[in-house]
């Protein structure tokens, strides 16, 4: 908007100011400012609601991830060792199926209270409770290993190849490689997440798992923790938690089972295959002061 003015230079002759000149000066100043909003819309108000307006591209190609020990070695065993409390409120290490309820015909007989109990691993983002996502869900039911019946050559009233007693038997889960061992279990060897989570060679993506153990003869979950001692409840809410990272290079997908972040973690020399490590994780039943 602007108004229009007309100076006739004649009628100023009158007048008590000199005219020596029939220029006027008119002042311009080169420092620009907005005088409205298109520019901001243009600039970010219509990049914003295109964004909106737009599904975003997400690659939800799940991959296999392959578990490793420190060396960069694939490992052969991974045993989850799971600890509960007494009769006494004690824990005891290690507890024996026969210490959580279970008979000698519960295993004998492969009864469902036995088989359909299972560890729950629970895997998040995070291990802050008030931000975290749960990504994926591993079942691991009970099963025996090789050493949980007697040896070929038993002799007496045992039979080889029948299962230990109840007393006998540790609350211990075994995963094994199943390339390598043949007739084992393998439910939670691998692991699979998205793909696109991982950058090439880039920094490894942390999964916090978080361990509850389901008991079919009471029917109870059981909370399980990293540490053995009892604890208060702000210092309790992260030992629940056990570090997984996850790596892709150029070869493929890998993760490792953390024994920095947690101090239930260990390694040991594989017994067949002396290049190869195992690892166990123990799991303690969670006490809270």
């Amino acid at each position: 908007m602007y108004v229009k003015y007309q100076i006739n230079s004649g009628n100023l002759q009158g007048t008590t100011i000199p005219i020596t000149a029939t220029s006027i000066n008119l002042p311009i100043n080169l420092e620009y400012q907005i005088v409205d909003n298109s520019e901001l819309i243009e600039r970010l108000f219509v990049e914003d609601a295109t964004q909106k307006s737009v599904n975003p591209i997400l690659d939800y190609d799940k991959v296999r991830f392959t578990p490793i020990d420190n060396q960069n070695i694939q490992l052969g065993n991974i045993s989850y060792s799971i600890n509960f409390l007494n009769s006494s409120n004690s824990l005891q290490t290690p507890t024996y199926y026969s210490n959580i309820g279970f008979e000698d015909s519960d295993i004998k007989f492969l009864k469902s209270s036995f088989t359909e109990s299972y560890l729950k691993l629970e895997f998040f983002d995070s291990d802050n409770q008030m931000t975290q996502n749960q990504l994926l869900t591993i079942d691991i039911y009970n099963r025996l290993s090789k050493g949980d019946y007697y040896p070929a050559g038993t002799s007496g009233t045992n039979v080889a190849g029948q299962p230990l007693p109840a007393s006998q038997i540790p609350v211990n889960l075994l995963i094994s490689n199943p390339l390598v061992v043949p007739k084992a279990f393998y439910e939670g060897y691998y692991i699979y997440a998205y793909k696109d989570d991982l950058i090439l060679n880039g920094n490894p993506k942390y999964l916090y798992m978080k361990a509850n153990y389901f008991n079919g003869k009471t029917g109870k979950f059981i909370p399980l923790s990293t540490i053995s001692a009892p604890s208060k409840i702000n210092d309790f809410i992260k030992k629940q938690y056990t570090r997984y990272d996850l790596y892709r290079n150029t070869t493929g997908f890998y993760y490792k089972i953390s024994d920095t972040h947690s101090t239930n973690v260990t390694y040991r020399q594989n017994s067949v295959n002396p290049n190869n490590q195992d690892i166990t994780v123990n799991l303690y039943q969670s006490q809270v002061l």
